[in-house]
């Protein structure tokens, strides 16, 4: 063997070397988030005091305007999926894997309120109607959940959907007040439309859905026009909840980004936020269902950031 053909199998030899060492590591680290994680979710309890201090929902405050707010939203979105009937009554049997129970929360760009609407829908829908609710943080670039709710960071989606061994049971927190479960981001994903778009998350997706034909998923998706993520999110979901910040967000953005959507999945509503009331107040507007026909119901205005996300 010649000098060239012994340094080029030097070489190979320890490219391969490199590769095995790689995947034994990858197996490890696989396997030590197996063998580590717990077999339920950890319980906790949220400072509701505080969360209504950053206007969120009280549960201990039904009266509030956000929480009659929040009624109205959910009486239309729980009909449209299927959970309610025209009289108001829950639908006494939902057959597992046809229900309609995924629902993704997202907007035109950040800022407008969808992280704010997601929080508050699942809480709401646990802690006053007491349906089994999971809230995830599929905002993979921009995660906000942990830090609203005030929780540690956790293993979540990510793990969840490059690792086919994990349950997505034993991941995230339950709430110890009501039937909440949730699901922060988990390790950092560099490309997170390429995740979403793998074998294993159309399986776990799948997964999440019909686990329990009673509960309903709520994902914080990115932005539609941030990024490409929500458009492969909109494929697991049943319904969208497009959330847009009144007097800001410009009609033809809104209208580029929902027929976007809509080329995917065609249940989109639209949520008016921000809207603004009294002495400068500002709450949740109307809650509509968009065809491809219609115009967006937001008014153009003025392109200004805001502290919702």
């Amino acid at each position: 063997m010649s000098v060239v053909e012994k340094a080029g199998a030097n070489v190979l030899k320890t490219t391969f070397a490199k590769k095995d060492k790689k995947k034994k590591k990858d197996k490890n680290r696989s396997a030590e988030i197996v063998e580590t994680r717990p077999s339920e979710p950890e319980t906790i309890d949220l400072d509701f005091a505080e969360l209504a201090r950053h206007g969120f929902y009280n549960p201990n405050d039904r009266s509030s305007q956000l929480a009659l707010e929040m009624r109205a939203v959910k009486r239309r979105l729980l009909r449209r999926i299927g959970y309610l009937r025209s009289s108001g009554e829950r639908q006494a049997f939902r057959t597992p894997g046809k229900q309609r129970n995924t629902i993704l929360v997202t907007s035109t760009r950040a800022g407008e309120g969808k992280t704010f609407t997601a929080i508050n829908l699942a809480l709401s829908l646990a802690l006053e109607d007491q349906i089994e609710t999971l809230l995830i943080d599929a905002d993979l670039a921009r995660p906000k959940i942990r830090t609203r709710l005030s929780l540690p960071e956790a293993p979540g989606l990510c793990d969840l959907l490059t690792h086919r061994d994990l349950d997505a049971a034993s991941l995230g927190w339950r709430l110890n007040s009501g039937p909440l479960a949730i699901m922060p981001e988990g390790a950092c994903a560099e490309r997170p439309t390429d995740l979403f778009a793998t074998e294993i998350a159309q399986e776990k997706w799948t997964e999440l859905s019909t686990a329990n034909p009673q509960r309903l998923v709520i994902i914080d998706a990115p932005p539609v026009l941030a990024a490409t993520d929500a458009v492969m999110l909109a494929k697991y979901a049943d319904e969208i909840v497009f959330v847009v910040e009144a007097n800001s967000t410009p009609e033809a953005a809104v209208a580029a980004a929902v027929d976007e959507l809509i080329d995917i999945n065609p249940n989109v509503s639209l949520m008016l936020n921000r809207c603004q009331i009294g002495a400068g107040g500002a709450h949740y507007g109307s809650y509509e269902y968009y065809g491809r026909s219609e115009a967006a119901e937001t008014p153009a205005g003025k392109d200004k950031p805001s502290s919702e996300g």
